[in-house]
């Protein structure tokens, strides 16, 4: 799961690579060197884009994976037209920032609208490079449009990547066809809706909240409902209540058998007590 405010726990920020209005020489240059080209459309007036570019594309711990792609940074104001020819059925605002990866033609492969953070992100890099990309999913899709597994897993590549067009309708079927978690969908599913909301659509946090409320109320003992008491707070964090997700995080210290999620809790109730993140709750123009 990605955690998406992890932006508060990382400091170091190293510029790997930069370029402004470079397309055609990102071009030539994945012509030359025989490599995908990845776009990172920001907003430079946009506090989550530079606060999301420091955990991916600027982040140095992600460097041996950059290096196979030919990367630059584009102005998604100036280049707005670009974003259209890559999103022709997307009426803009667009849901910055946008990773597109195309080939040396310019061609579109696969992009991720809205934010990731660096664990997301470094898994949607190693799942393209091993060959795992929207195509390949669309593929499975069209073949078992109706397997409950491929269902679920083609919404969570929807959802992650911020194309709620093509992955709400698949989450919809999947918990229609799984409502009761017999088959052990249905919970996952509303806890990826949630992160879906609250990651790639802040205005609409409080479906957020609802989605993973429901997953809490209906498996309280399962993992997914330990996972959605976690970002049911860092929501709540997101959307400025600080007292609400600092009480959250503190039972969540107590309840929890996740040490992983716990050592975060204890990282964002530590930055909450020395420096409320304010910056967290501006620049969300999605």
């Amino acid at each position: 799961m990605r955690f998406f405010l992890s932006a508060v726990l990382i400091g170091a920020v190293v510029v790997s690579v930069y370029a402004q209005g470079a397309w055609e020489n990102a071009l030539k240059r994945a012509k030359s060197e025989r490599k995908y080209v990845l776009a990172y459309f920001a907003d430079p007036e946009c506090f989550t884009c530079q606060r999301y570019m420091a955990q991916t594309i600027d982040n140095p711990q992600l460097s041996p994976l950059l290096r196979r792609f030919v990367t630059v940074k584009m102005d998604a104001v100036k280049e707005a037209q670009k974003l259209l020819d890559f999103l022709p059925k997307w009426k803009e605002p667009f849901p910055l920032p946008i990773v597109v990866i195309t080939d040396s033609n310019g061609k579109l492969v696969d992009l991720v609208m809205g934010h990731l953070g660096a664990d997301a992100f470094e898994a949607f890099l190693k799942a393209f490079l091993k060959g795992k990309r929207t195509d390949t999913v669309e593929k499975q899709l069209e073949a078992k449009p109706n397997d409950l597994s491929t269902l679920y897993e083609a919404a969570v590549w929807f959802l992650e990547r911020g194309d709620g067009r093509r992955g709400l309708p698949l989450a919809q079927k999947v918990l229609r066809l799984d409502p009761d978690n017999r088959k052990g969908y249905y919970a996952p599913m509303r806890l990826h809706l949630g992160l879906y909301y609250s990651i790639h659509h802040t205005r609409l946090a409080h479906k957020a909240i609802d989605e993973f409320r429901e997953v809490i109320r209906r498996f309280p003992n399962t993992r997914e409902a330990e996972e959605a008491r976690f970002y049911l707070a860092v929501t709540h964090l997101a959307l400025g209540q600080d007292g609400e997700a600092m009480k959250m995080l503190k039972e969540f210290l107590r309840t929890s058998k996740s040490s992983q999620l716990k050592e975060h809790a204890r990282k964002l109730l530590r930055f909450l007590e020395t420096e409320p993140p304010a910056d967290l709750r501006r620049g969300e123009g999605n």
